[in-house]
């Protein structure tokens, strides 16, 4: 076999082993998102491998806040915007809950009045 051959059996091969199943995954997935006060969910469709921090965006330009004032939780554990539906292993129908930040205004001296 010459090195032509050998370059070329080893080139087929990587291709073949980078080839994804495409059938079975797709490279969107469907999330919705309920805020703690809206009744209705509203539906994203979200690649696989983007960052949450667009979802998280977009949410909170339609709600009119800045993104940062939700903690957006996936089964009562915290989404970071770093995190993508891939790390997540989200699937098309996942529920994401976006919950309004509050800080606890509770300190001992100022609960204690004598």
């Amino acid at each position: 076999m010459s090195t032509t051959a050998k370059f070329y059996e080893r080139r087929k091969v990587k291709k073949e082993g980078e080839k994804r199943n495409v059938a079975s995954e797709s490279t969107h997935v469907t999330l919705n998102v309920r805020g703690q006060d809206e009744e209705e969910v509203r539906v994203f469709k979200v690649r696989r491998k983007t960052k949450l921090l667009k979802l998280m965006q977009y949410y909170s330009d339609m709600r009119g806040v800045e993104w940062n004032a939700f903690r957006f939780l996936l089964d009562g554990s915290r989404n970071r915007e770093y995190h993508t539906p891939d790390d997540l292993k989200l699937k098309d129908g996942d529920e994401i809950d976006a919950m309004l930040y509050q800080e606890s205004g509770f300190s001992p001296s100022s609960s204690m009045i004598f």
